[in-house]
């Protein structure tokens, strides 16, 4: 890629998205773009009510996102590293949203991210239920505490249906159920398949 890239991660909740960007981003000396989750002021209230809450939190996160992204300069001047892609809030959007909720978000998310730059590879990390939920209770967000596997299920099937639209991007797929963060062998060998993807 003659340009700095974007790399972007996805995955379920709990897969490690935001702790590999912030290392892959310090081993690549590119700039990291960590989502605000914790300035959504609904999402507390969607774990407690789903149903109720799911709109209200999509176009917070829709618009905290948006505005992030749109601040980057483009041309990037280093490579930039994202714990999060564009596609992430409509892949959320359709498994939490029906019928005209869902077709309000889908016109809001088209205008949202239109001009965004798509990833140049996304990083899709997994790992299974039991892993996740331990991370979940041992990192103590009391909101999330209510996550049980039917959801992190229901999450990887929604992504599964959006592949599709990342067919023009890299996608790396990794499982990170027996990562050790502590094994500099482990670490350098997922570095080392990103940084093959990026000289193509």
């Amino acid at each position: 890629m003659a340009r700095h890239p974007l790399i972007a991660f996805e995955g379920p909740i709990a897969a490690g998205k935001t702790t590999l960007a912030a290392l892959l981003a310090a081993h690549l000396e590119g700039d990291l773009v960590l989502e605000p989750f914790e300035g959504n002021e609904f999402l507390s209230d969607f774990y407690r009510d789903r149903e109720r809450w799911s709109l209200a939190m999509q176009l917070s996160f829709l618009d905290m996102r948006r505005e992030q992204m749109m601040e980057i300069p483009k041309p990037f001047s280093r490579t930039v590293v994202a714990d999060y892609s564009q596609w992430k809030d409509g892949i959320f959007a359709g498994m939490l949203l029906r019928d005209r909720e869902l077709r309000l978000f889908e016109r809001l998310n088209r205008v949202g991210w239109g001009s965004a730059t798509t990833p140049d590879i996304l990083v899709y990390l997994d790992a299974n239920n039991d892993v996740l939920l331990s991370r979940i209770r041992s990192r103590g967000r009391p909101y999330e505490l209510s996550i049980d596997p039917s959801y992190l299920n229901s999450l990887r099937e929604a992504y599964e249906r959006a592949t599709p639209i990342w067919r023009d991007t890299r996608v790396i797929r990794y499982d990170t159920s027996f990562l050790n963060l502590e094994s500099g062998e482990q670490l350098n060998q997922f570095f080392h398949e990103i940084t093959r993807r990026i000289a193509g």
